[in-house]
């Protein structure tokens, strides 16, 4: 299928669902896991990876049999889902750092993102957000390396309290849970530190062990946006964060008309 040029008169959010799945391009849910058994699901989870603490608190990410993982709080299985609702023939890659009480350290999450950064994936998604400051250098570092790498991050702010880290760096596409109606809405606010607001409230998301179940939060938002970047990615594999910002903000212009 014929590609759409980058720079088109012709290139709105619904021209590119139109010509693209998400087919080829690879994304890491950096969450609490993600049900590969889930019917919605079959067939999208190609590689996983479980990142934990040892009893002598040593860190490790263990590549596991995709089909073997298990998402024991739901969140990362419902952040999945939404990705792959967007963008169906996309490559999701379980980067499980949440435990069943959908809580990890700082440290955790730091190695979890490090694991896929060396990967060399190319989009990421980070439904999730630390308020330890002791955690923000490493984690800022980290974001600059992703830019640096071309890779994408899209990350949602917390829900309570401050933007929560990684959310407030400019390297990162932030998203938060905005007045927006249906799943491909978008509205991309210039000069905020918070950019996006997406889709995130009484979202049909999947429920893990099968169903599907309502939620809502930023957590839900993002993956949407998520999405979006993924067939972008497919159309232009050599996208970069700035380009990928471009193009969400022409979309919000043409949703929104500012």
């Amino acid at each position: 299928m014929e590609r759409i040029p980058l720079i088109s008169p012709h290139l709105t959010l619904d021209a590119l669902r139109q010509q693209a799945t998400g087919q080829g391009v690879q994304v890491a849910v950096i969450d609490s896991g993600i049900d590969p058994h889930h019917p919605d699901l079959q067939g999208r989870v190609v590689r996983a990876c479980v990142v934990d603490k040892g009893s002598d608190r040593t860190i490790a990410c263990r590549d596991i049999d995709p089909l073997e993982s298990r998402d024991d709080f739901g969140h990362g299985t419902a952040v999945a889902g939404i990705i792959a609702a967007v963008a169906p023939q996309v490559e999701l890659i379980n980067v499980r750092v949440l435990n069943e009480y959908n809580a990890c350290s700082g440290d955790i999450l730091i190695a979890g993102l490090r694991w896929a950064l060396a990967q060399n994936i190319k989009v990421i998604n980070l439904s999730l957000a630390t308020m330890k400051e002791r955690f923000f250098p490493e984690l800022f570092q980290l974001c600059e390396q992703a830019y640096e790498q071309d890779a994408i991050l899209i990350v949602s702010r917390r829900n309570l309290g401050g933007m929560g880290c990684p959310a407030m760096f400019s390297s990162v596409i932030s998203v938060e849970r905005g007045e927006i109606a249906e799943p491909y809405g978008l509205r991309y606010k210039t000069g905020n530190l918070i950019e996006c607001d997406a889709f995130g409230t009484r979202v049909r998301t999947l429920a893990s062990g099968g169903g599907y179940v309502e939620q809502t939060g930023t957590s839900f938002a993002a993956p949407h946006v998520t999405g979006f970047i993924a067939l972008m990615v497919e159309q232009w594999p050599d996208l970069v964060a700035v380009e990928a910002k471009a193009l969400l903000k022409s979309f919000s212009r043409q949703a929104t008309g500012r």
